[in-house]
């Protein structure tokens, strides 16, 4: 029985399609070049634009803090999409071993365990694409219909262009109908590209799930390994394939951890500053008297949905951790002790790995796990408790 890759992995090669974002091994010049050609499209339309509008009102809390709020998600994609570009061929590799593993003829015992590691990757990624318009939706609403980026600008400045979606400094006239569309457009494509935010962890997720369930497979073969003794020629060889095994997961982890280490930092920082202005925002909107409803809903469902995706990664994180340090224990569950005092002490080695499990780090700065979850949690409390002390005194 084998696993379908595409199974594992179709529904988010059909979204990152959907956005030319897939990781391929053979591209042409704009499919190699597409994610490098969005990220200086959002940093030329969003980001330097708006940061440039920001010294423009500086000396308004509320508005700055809306403004980096929104600022932060549009750099971590820019960051995401530079991933993407510069990495494409590891990634494209560790797609084909990937399909490489699948492909491999699995006992039912074992095609349970990788079946369902590739369907929580599955069902996390759909979750995650439904969050993303949702987020979307009340996003467009509010920012352009409620202008909820520019609600807390009491004196704006003549240079500001406020009729868009986002607060902007441009140095060009957009009171002409061409160029006034042309903004509006580009804006609206780079908003929409935001939903790649969230998208890309679902990839990231599917990639650390798959070590997860190669993992199990590695425990399942040490606990039967001794079951059928009398047919197995050689210990040493099956248990030599089980080491190489373990080895090619190590490689892939090694992998995942320097593809993505700088952003999972990245996001920790932006999650910790982003949680805390959005929920100063949403105290905001509570204690005003004319808040909409899609005013409110977009930090709600903007805190909601950065909390949920960095949990995902936390919890991938910290399920690694565990099925990796199973594997130091899963040869006790063998019939160990029916195999000659020489074979039995060549399972030692593999006890060890017990004590140094995989992980995944925030840039060598953190374990992704449950652990830095709880620590992200209490410095966003922490931050947002300073902030409405400094914006009410």
């Amino acid at each position: 029985m084998r696993i379908d890759f595409e199974y594992s992995c179709g529904w988010n090669r059909l979204v990152m399609d959907s956005f030319g974002l897939w990781p391929k091994c053979h591209m042409n010049f704009i499919e190699k070049n597409w994610s490098l050609i969005i990220a200086i499209m959002i940093s030329i339309v969003v980001i330097i634009p708006r940061f440039a509008a920001i010294f423009l009102f500086w000396n308004e809390t509320d508005a700055v803090v809306q403004s980096f709020s929104t600022q932060l998600l549009f750099m971590t994609i820019v960051f995401k999409l530079l991933i993407l570009h510069f990495r494409n061929e590891v990634l494209a590799d560790l797609l084909t071993a990937m399909e490489a593993d699948l492909s491999q003829r699995l006992t039912d015992i074992k095609y349970l365990a990788v079946l369902r590691t590739a369907r929580i990757g599955r069902i996390i990624s759909i979750v995650l694409t439904s969050g993303t318009f949702c987020i979307l939706i009340t996003g467009v609403i509010a920012t352009k219909f409620y202008h909820l980026d520019s609600l807390y600008i009491k004196n704006p400045d003549p240079r500001l262009s406020l009729n868009f979606f986002w607060v902007t400094y441009l140095p060009f006239s957009t009171e002409n109908t061409i160029s006034y569309v042309t903004v509006l457009s580009l804006q609206l494509l780079a908003s929409l590209m935001a939903g790649f935010y969230f998208i890309f962890d679902g990839f990231v997720v599917m990639l650390i799930l798959h070590v997860c369930g190669q993992l199990q497979l590695i425990q399942i073969s040490l606990q039967h390994l001794v079951d059928n003794l009398p047919l197995i020629r050689d210990l040493r060889v099956t248990l030599r394939k089980i080491m190489e095994h373990h080895q090619r997961m190590h490689r892939f982890v090694s992998s995942i951890d320097q593809c993505f280490n700088m952003m999972w930092f990245l996001e920790l920082t932006s999650c910790t500053l982003t949680f805390c202005f959005q929920g100063y925002i949403l105290l905001k909107l509570l204690r005003a008297d004319q808040s909409s409803t899609f005013q409110m809903s977009f930090p709600v469902c903007a805190a909601i949905g950065l909390l949920s995706k960095f949990f995902l990664n936390c919890w991938a994180g910290e399920y690694l951790i565990s099925q990796s340090s199973e594997i130091g224990s899963a040869f006790y569950e063998a019939q160990w002790y029916k195999l000659v005092p020489s074979d039995a002490r060549s399972l030692m080695m593999i006890g060890h790995k017990k004590i140094r499990p995989f992980t995944l780090s925030t840039a060598k700065f953190s374990v992704l796990s449950f652990r830095l979850f709880v620590q992200m949690l209490k410095t966003s409390g922490s931050y947002l408790s300073m902030l409405l002390v400094v914006a009410e005194s």
